[in-house]
């Protein structure tokens, strides 16, 4: 498994920067698997709603009465435009006011008390017959809010359990936050999650679409998970930094960072440590841990792109 891994095989240059790459990926991941939109506790009151953009499809989460999360696609997916504009067609995303679109920015979670009858947010996100909207499946992972767009994709057990078992923490819901903060930073959001993986051993596969690597936090023993796509774990004992991440532009992504657990380390010490990993050191010569990560990087995309072209092109 391991030789597997790490044989010398990676993406193309242009996939970390190439609009085509970008549209293939809304087509093959963004539209098929589990994506990571943040926790349940942004949700924290009953009506509240966590918008979320995965690719270039604008949905929410909504809590519901009853502890029930409802996932929905956005009513205004092109905000007030008819067509969408070519400026909004580049592979970034614009800072419209209407943030519900699919080539916008998002914005925090919106409370209840914000979409009441004739507000913009009420129109833009839920219209007058939210029951009506196109359905997205929502699930969890310990406090963890998953999001697939996919009504007949595969479901997340066998992926949750995985997660669990490399990071045991997260069989708990009711996890106590430390922290959250955004954070944007330079980088195609495949490089962006490579190095925050930042592994110093060689890595290895933990179930299905999970890349494991034991490291250490602060002079902590620690694990750093990648989540295929979109969610990177930094791991303590009793204590979990989980970092969601979202592409704004081809070379640019949003961090979500929350910080949840007990521990000794403030929301300050994790964000110093992610600067760590995200910051521009010189560059040396590749690791066997780094081809490792590279080459199952490359495994994940290209199973995914081959199987789509086959589904539609047999």
């Amino acid at each position: 498994m391991l030789d597997e891994m790490i044989r010398p095989v990676a993406l193309d240059a242009s996939a970390f920067r190439s609009l085509r790459m970008a549209r293939r990926e809304d087509d093959v991941i963004w539209t098929r698997d589990w994506v990571c939109v943040g926790t349940t506790h942004e949700l924290a009151g009953v009506g509240d709603l966590l918008p979320f953009t995965a690719g270039d499809h604008a949905v929410h989460i909504q809590r519901m009465a009853g502890d029930v999360l409802t996932g929905r696609f956005n009513k205004a997916q092109h905000g007030g435009c008819r067509v969408v504009p070519v400026q909004c067609q580049q592979g970034t995303k614009t800072p419209c006011s209407f943030t519900s679109c699919g080539h916008s920015r998002d914005r925090p979670v919106i409370a209840a008390s914000e979409l009441g009858d004739a507000t913009p947010e009420m129109h833009q996100y839920l219209g007058l017959r939210p029951e009506r909207l196109l359905p997205v499946r929502v699930d969890r992972i310990g406090p963890l809010l998953c999001v697939n767009l996919d009504p007949h994709g595969a479901a997340i057990i066998d992926t949750a359990r995985s997660l669990q078992a490399a990071v045991p923490v997260l069989s708990q819901q009711d996890m106590p936050l430390q922290g959250s903060q955004w954070q944007e930073v330079d980088g195609n959001w495949k490089r962006v999650a490579q190095r925050l993986l930042a592994a110093e051993q060689l890595p290895r596969a933990f179930g299905a679409s999970v890349l494991l690597a034991d490291t250490t936090l602060a002079g902590l023993p620690a694990r750093a998970l990648w989540l295929f796509p979109n969610l990177v774990l930094l791991a303590l004992q009793h204590a979990v930094c989980a970092v969601v991440l979202q592409p704004v532009a081809l070379t640019r992504t949003l961090c979500r960072i929350t910080v949840l657990g007990e521990g000794a380390l403030p929301l300050s010490d994790w964000l110093a440590l992610i600067g760590e990993r995200l910051s521009d050191r010189a560059a040396d010569a590749p690791t066997r841990a780094d081809d490792a990560v590279a080459s199952w990087l490359a495994c994940e995309m290209t199973q995914r792109l081959d199987a789509f072209d086959l589904a539609t092109n047999p």
